[in-house]
C-alpha cells in the first residue's frame, strides 16, 4: 500500500503551484488536468522516513500559499514510480541541437539532433522545466565559446539532479570533464544511471560534495539550485572559477530574486555577460574578471 496526497486546484494557478514542486528533492508527482481543475498526485511509502515527512510538510505549506488548493490523504496499491514519469515526460526539442528523451522512447524520432536519454527516477532535470531549458539553450551556445579557447574545459554540474547538464556537455563537448556534485543520494544515482545510458561515464565524475582541491579551477559552473543555495555558494563559485575566462550560468532564480542575486555576484568579482528570461524564471550568465 502507498500513502497518496492529492492537491486539486483551479487550472489558472496550477502552473504556479506546480513550479514550486521541481525545488523539492527526491520528489515525483502525477499531474491529472480536468478541465477547469488540476490534480498533482505524491506517492509515499506507508513506513513514512523523516525524508517523506520533510517532503509531506513542504508540500502542505506550499498549498498554504494558494487558498483554493484542496489537499487530500487516502491509501492505494503500490505503483511504479517509472510508469507515474512516463504520463508527462515527452521528448523535447531545445536550442539548435538537443533532444531530450526518456529512457524508453524509440531512438527513430532523433533526427538530426543530438539525443540525451533521462530516466528521471526521483531526481530532478528531464528538460520540461522552464530553468532547465534555459541552461540547456545558453549551455550550447557557451561550451562551444570555450571550447575554442580551452581543448579540455574542466565543468562543475552543482546539483546535477538526473545528470541532464552534465551529460549535455559530455556530448557537447567530448573533450571536457565535467564533476557533477549532488548532496541528494538519490540524484547521484540517478546520474550515474542516466551517464551509462548515454555512454559517457568516463567523462563524469560523480559526488556528493565539491573535491577540496583548492587546485582545481573551473572552466565552467552550471547551477540551477535556486536562490538561497546560489547566494550561498557565491564565494565558493568565485574561489573555484578560473580567473578572468570561467564562466557561471545560474537558474532556478525567480524574476523578483535576479537584480539581489546579481549585486552579490557583482561583489566577487563577477560581471554579468547575459540574462535570459522564461515565464517566471531568469538565467544569469556571469564571467570571472
Amino acid at each position: 500500500m502507498y500513502l497518496l496526497l492529492t492537491i486539486k486546484t483551479p487550472s489558472d494557478v496550477a502552473e504556479l503551484i506546480e513550479e514550486q514542486f521541481y525545488f523539492i528533492e527526491g520528489l515525483s508527482w502525477e499531474r491529472e488536468d480536468r478541465g477547469a481543475s488540476v490534480l498533482f498526485k505524491f506517492y509515499f511509502p506507508i513506513g513514512l522516513e523523516a525524508k517523506d515527512e520533510d517532503i509531506l510538510n513542504r508540500l502542505e505549506k506550499i498549498s498554504a500559499h494558494f487558498p483554493s488548493a484542496i489537499v487530500e490523504y487516502s491509501l492505494i496499491e503500490k505503483e511504479n514510480w517509472e510508469t507515474i514519469w512516463k504520463y508527462h515526460f515527452e521528448p523535447l526539442a531545445i536550442g539548435s541541437k538537443l533532444l531530450i528523451l526518456p529512457s524508453w522512447e524509440d531512438p527513430n524520432v532523433i533526427e538530426d539532433r543530438i539525443p540525451i536519454y533521462i530516466d528521471p527516477g526521483q531526481a530532478f532535470g528531464t528538460g520540461h522545466h522552464a530553468t532547465t531549458q534555459l541552461m540547456l539553450e545558453n549551455l550550447e551556445v557557451f561550451i562551444d565559446l570555450i571550447a575554442k579557447d580551452i581543448e579540455s574545459p574542466v565543468v562543475l554540474d552543482m546539483g546535477c539532479g538526473t545528470g541532464i547538464l552534465a551529460i549535455a556537455t559530455a556530448k557537447l563537448c567530448p573533450k571536457a570533464k565535467i564533476y557533477a556534485v549532488d548532496i541528494d543520494p538519490l540524484a547521484l544515482e540517478a546520474t550515474e544511471k542516466n551517464a551509462k545510458l548515454n555512454q559517457v561515464s568516463s567523462q563524469i565524475v560523480i559526488l556528493p560534495s565539491v573535491p577540496d582541491d583548492k587546485a582545481l579551477k573551473f572552466d565552467l559552473i552550471l547551477a540551477n539550485i535556486g536562490y538561497r543555495e546560489l547566494v550561498s555558494l557565491a564565494s565558493l563559485f568565485a574561489e573555484r572559477s578560473r580567473e578572468k575566462t570561467a564562466l557561471l550560468l545560474l537558474s532556478g532564480i525567480l524574476r523578483e530574486d535576479l537584480e539581489n542575486l546579481w549585486q552579490i555576484y557583482q561583489r566577487y568579482n563577477f560581471r554579468n555577460i547575459k540574462t535570459q528570461f522564461l515565464k517566471e524564471w531568469a538565467l544569469l550568465a556571469l564571467r570571472k574578471g
